[in-house]
């Protein structure tokens, strides 16, 4: 209360020197009167009064024993409570921002199109321009469109483990073994002598059922010193099939395409970062756009501001010689030159606007030009239902979205965690035809496998089971918790977003408020300034009075800067204020001349690309629904307005490629 009090004293003693402190921002600062003693005196009273620990202590519970500290004010200075509210109250009512207002435009806005540097080339642009180009041109953009294709690269590779795969490989050996049993080759012989070349080719595959499947063709060729190897030499052929079939663990369709799943998952929650991104980076651009609007308007700002202290200037300096005083001529002239020093900064900070739009557009069409806005602030009454917000949000925001993907994602992962807890058990079969002929005529036998004999097959079954199976629990253990965090993230982020719609739609409506209340004070202002001039018009300039007018005329001046500086921020405010809202709301795409379409991307020279032709026969990957053991899982619990329907991750597969552009 002590500062609270000291303050409001303080505002009363500058009131009483004619000097009410504003908020001036970009302004110069204020000319000291003659009166500067006796508010340095006042300054240094209060700069006193906030180093006294009892105002800390005041804030803080004290025991019973100690001495309170005495007010710095008296009670009379202070409202009470019902006061204090019922003039809240009335202010609140007075602001309330009629649907019928209309709003001065500002006298700035018709030369923030016109060009500032004549002697540079320049370039016109409206907001949607700007946001196409940065669509077609900004190399951050280009970062995010690209992390969906690096997704669906995943995709192919999943989907690829169940591709046919040619396979060959040919041998040659030669040994020579001594013997230890006359039964192996017969006779005196001391060595084995063994000549062997064997070659085979044929295909394998994975199926989506889980079964490993191969066929092979083998063709041979053998000669050794053995009595008893008949034909000598020989050639041999076998055709053979393998089918391994999991009965267990590994089986079924569902499981062996869940990584297939999961990519799908993944490439459609970095669409949803897309989007994200997207709106973000639109929104950035939107916002340097108007900053440079800003900038703009402010440099004609104190470009006027400056007009008017040279008017004064001047027309002390012609009555120099007749009643002007030279503290006035110096009081004028140091004004004159802090608003011309002031002028360099405003200059230096267009430019820099203009480098910070550049930077985030990255058309090589805007370099070495200047950067003018075309479009004006429209102003108009914009009603805000926070309740239709808040659900436009939940179903647009693409966060929203990501985060039920992951949930999905790690449902299916959850899935597959339960399937492993199982034991292996496989069927294997085997089947082969086999052929022999004599001097090594291995394509003969290759024939006689066909004609001579019978086909021979196996089965039987491979049963495996880790004791204790620790690992798989421990993986079933972790994917349940990842799900309950994932959760938990998704009920984080619905309160994020309410509280993000909620900032955005009260600021909408504060941003609307502010604009009338901005608008009155700047008519103020330049009442204020009107009437002030004429004064000073009218007084002689050897009186002392005349002094205290100039003084006054200065304030006033930088005051109505000010005054327009902060109705020129708060119709830009107000401006982005809705941008920002359907950012919010995730439907700033949808509000804009502006579509994310398909396209073809070209390959780059040398580069292999995969044709959709070649897949034709093959089986495609199946869009991104879970399988049906997902729909057991419990659901989220999300709050009863927050009940949603996501089909929006469905994966196209006639849209392979895409590319962000903008149609008018």
């Amino acid at each position: 209360m002590n500062r609270i009090n000291v303050m409001f004293s303080l505002r009363q003693g500058l009131t009483m020197f004619g000097r009410a402190p504003t908020a001036a921002t970009h302004t110069a600062p204020a000319r000291t009167p003659p009166a500067r003693a006796a508010l340095a005196q006042l300054s240094i009273v209060a700069l006193s009064v906030f180093a006294v620990p009892g105002g800390v202590a005041a804030q803080s519970p004290t025991p019973a024993t100690a001495q309170q500290p005495t007010p710095s004010l008296t009670p009379d200075s202070v409202a009470d409570y019902q006061t204090l509210q019922q003039a809240h109250q009335n202010i609140d009512a007075d602001q309330l921002h009629p649907a019928n207002v209309s709003f001065d435009p500002g006298w700035w806005q018709p030369l923030v199109s016109q060009p500032i540097r004549p002697e540079d080339p320049s370039a016109g642009l409206t907001l949607d321009d700007t946001l196409i180009r940065a669509l077609d041109h900004s190399k951050q953009i280009q970062v995010f469109r690209d992390l969906p294709l690096i997704r669906e690269t995943a995709i192919i590779e999943a989907d690829a483990a169940f591709d046919w795969t040619a396979f060959t490989e040919a041998r040659w050996d030669d040994t020579t073994d001594p013997i230890g049993n006359s039964l192996t080759a017969g006779g005196d012989v001391q060595f084995f002598e063994d000549h062997r070349l064997s070659a085979r080719a044929g295909l394998r595959r994975r199926t989506r059922s889980g079964a490993d499947l191969e066929l092979y063709q083998r063709l041979g060729f053998q000669d050794n010193n053995s009595q008893f190897f008949v034909p000598d030499p020989q050639g041999t052929a076998r055709l053979n099939l393998s089918f391994t079939q999991p009965l267990m663990r590994g089986r079924g369709s569902q499981y062996n395409e869940s990584l297939v799943l999961l990519a799908q998952i993944d490439k459609n929650v970095a669409e949803d970062e897309v989007q994200r991104q997207l709106q973000s980076h639109l929104l950035e651009v939107a916002r340097s756009y108007w900053a440079l609007f800003l900038e703009r308007a402010v440099l004609y700002q104190k470009i006027n501001s400056y007009i008017r202290g040279k008017d004064v200037f001047d027309r002390l300096n012609q009555r120099r010689e007749v009643d002007a005083r030279l503290t006035q001529i110096i009081s004028a002239e140091a004004t004159l030159k802090s608003r011309a020093s002031q002028l360099v900064r405003a200059r230096a900070a267009v430019k820099n606007a203009e480098s910070r739009l550049r930077s985030l557009v990255n058309d090589p069409t805007l370099y070495d030009v200047e950067i003018i806005p075309i479009d004006l602030p429209v102003f108009e009454s914009l009603p805000v239902e926070l309740d239709q917000s808040i659900n436009i949000a939940f179903q647009k925001r693409p966060e929203l979205n990501q985060a039920i993907k992951n949930i999905k994602a790690a449902s299916v992962r959850l899935q597959m965690a339960k399937h492993e807890l199982l034991p292996v058990l496989d069927l294997v079969t085997n089947f082969y035809l086999s052929g022999l002929e004599g001097e090594g005529q291995a394509f003969d036998a290759w024939a006689n496998q066909f004609d001579t004999g019978r086909p021979s097959y196996g089965f039987g079954l491979e049963y495996e089971f880790p004791i204790q199976n620790r690992a798989a629990n421990a993986r079933q253990r972790r994917r349940q918790l990842e799900i309950r965090q994932l959760r938990n993230q998704y009920a984080t982020t619905l309160e994020t977003v309410r509280f993000e719609v909620e900032v955005a739609a009260r600021e909408c409506m504060t941003s609307q408020t502010e604009l009338s209340t901005k608008q009155q004070a700047m008519q103020a202002r330049a009442a204020q300034l009107d009437a002030l001039t004429k004064r000073w018009q009218q007084l002689p300039g050897e009186d002392v009075t005349a002094s205290l007018a100039l003084e006054n005329l200065l304030i006033a001046q930088d005051a109505l800067a000010g005054a327009e500086y902060e109705y020129l921020q708060s119709q830009l405010t107000f401006k982005l204020s809705i941008f920002n809202l359907k950012r919010a709301t995730g439907t700033l795409m949808e509000s804009r001349p502006i579509e994310v379409c398909p396209t073809d991307v070209p390959a780059e020279p040398g580069a292999q690309t995969d044709h959709p032709e070649r897949h034709a026969g093959k089986p495609q990957p199946q869009a991104d629904q879970p399988p049906s053991y997902i729909s057991e899982l419990p659901p989220a619990d999300p709050p009863a307005s927050t009940i949603r329907q996501d089909n929006s991750n469905a994966v196209d597969d006639k849209q392979p490629w895409y590319r962000i552009s903008g149609m008018r």
